[in-house]
């Protein structure tokens, strides 16, 4: 027999499935970067009587238990936004864009609240204390900036007003200057009070799409996917598979890196190869990332990482089979760090540790070549945490210098108005997940 070899592995995913366990066709390719080690593993016991041998009878299976991890190289396609959907929740209808900007609050309010309105061509900064905000007077009228306005009515122009009031930044993220900020997409409510507010426009021409996954708190259970695995002795396919944790991390001259740790249903083999081939998409590259803690930038990273998690219970084991038969999802759990170049900046944040303020966190990396060069549409993942709060901040040593390494942990306060985890992505698909 000829020698199974790693790089013929692959995986691809398909769903939701109707119902947890009912199987569906796979659609995807999900970009993996080392073996997985989603399988079927047998829970033994071992025979209890005695019969006067001094050795043990036998065993017997008790439980099949089917999940492991996916090692991950994450880039913008189908088989990423269905493993978002697993771990987040399933996403809304996506939207055809065509700029991204972001803004954040840098006066002494505890609270600014942004809000646009497609409808009525505006863009909102409300601000004081949380829950009795009232217009900024700092902010285009009373805190309402007309975006058909002559000289807001394109997003460069848009950024350029933004950045010259007192109390802003604003940057522009990706897509062309000339796009009509008119064409603004809804903002219910998000903080920028000292941290970024990611604001989107819509486009009906570029053919790109951004798929946004706020982490649903509800008291549902996430969707089910069906994974195949082939390249093995046989293929395999695994149904009723519920992300339950995903970690990414980037570090220095390196690329955006990740795993999934699963639990599914059932394993079933000698399924016909997948004829499906991953996307024309791009890794993800650290230099062409970005990470903001606060009101500041930090250029010099040298990593981070984050860790969101379901906290699912495995035994979701019944009558009637061997199998896991359903999934029962607990409190979501969001933690991370940081490694960072010691300067002043990153030492102001060692207080955080101890009087257990927020802080807001966002990153976000992008491949070396855009989707679209002429519009400037990048191939981006972008990942908010508004509300961390720092349980370490250590100094490490680093070849001679000081770095300091932080450790975070996202939270969800009462009554505030973002969601406390989202992640966006941009594909050509234009059909949620």
């Amino acid at each position: 027999m000829a020698d199974k070899l790693t790089r013929n592995v692959k995986v691809t995913i398909g769903g939701p499935e109707s119902s947890a366990g009912t199987a569906t066709a796979r659609e995807y390719v999900v970009p993996i970067r080392a073996m997985p080690s989603l399988r079927a593993t047998a829970e033994k016991a071992e025979d209890p009587v005695i019969t006067g041998v001094n050795m043990t009878r036998g065993m017997f299976t008790m439980a099949k238990n089917s999940g492991g991890s996916i090692p991950l190289s994450p880039r913008c396609g189908g088989g990423m936004g269905q493993l978002f959907n697993g771990l987040l929740g399933q996403e809304s209808t996506p939207s055809q864009i065509g700029a991204c900007i972001r803004i954040r609050y840098t006066g002494s309010e505890a609270s600014a609240k942004i809000s646009a309105n497609t409808s009525g061509d505006t863009l909102t900064s409300e601000v004081g204390d949380l829950a009795s905000e009232s217009g900024d007077t700092n902010f285009g009228t009373s805190g309402d900036i007309d975006l058909t306005a002559g000289a807001t009515d394109t997003v460069g122009e848009l950024v350029t007003t933004i950045n010259g009031y007192s109390d802003y930044d604003c940057e522009k993220v990706f897509g062309s200057d000339s796009i009509d900020a008119a064409d603004i997409i809804d903002i219910t409510a998000a903080q920028a009070a000292s941290r970024w507010v990611y604001v989107w426009f819509s486009s009906s021409t570029t053919g790109y799409y951004k798929h946004s996954w706020p982490v649903v708190l509800t008291n549902t259970d996430r969707p089910a996917y069906s994974v195949q695995i082939d390249g093995f002795h046989d293929n395999y396919l695994y149904d009723g598979v519920m992300i339950n944790q995903m970690q990414l991390s980037a570090a220095l001259k390196g690329m955006l890196e990740g795993s999934v740790e699963t639990l599914a249903f059932e394993e079933t083999g000698s399924q016909s190869a997948s004829a499906l081939s991953l996307e024309d998409v791009d890794p993800l590259i650290f230099s062409q990332g970005s990470l903001s803690l606060g009101e500041h930038e930090f250029t010099y990273t040298r990593n981070v990482s984050m860790t969101a998690t379901n906290n699912a219970d495995p035994e979701g084991y019944g009558m009637g089979s061997l199998w896991r038969q359903y999934h029962r999802k607990s409190s979501f759990g969001l933690t991370g760090s940081l490694s960072i170049r010691y300067d002043t900046d990153v030492y102001g944040f060692r207080s955080g540790v101890f009087n257990d303020s927020i802080v807001g966190l966002s990153f976000y990396f992008a491949a070396n070549t855009d989707f679209d060069t002429t519009n400037d549409i990048p191939q981006i993942i972008i990942v908010e945490i508004p509300y961390a709060q720092l349980t370490v901040h250590q100094e490490q040593e680093n070849n001679g210098v000081l770095d300091v390494s932080m450790e975070f942990t996202g939270t969800n306060p009462d009554g505030e108005h973002s969601d406390p985890m989202t992640v966006h992505m941009i594909t050509d698909d234009s059909g949620a997940y």
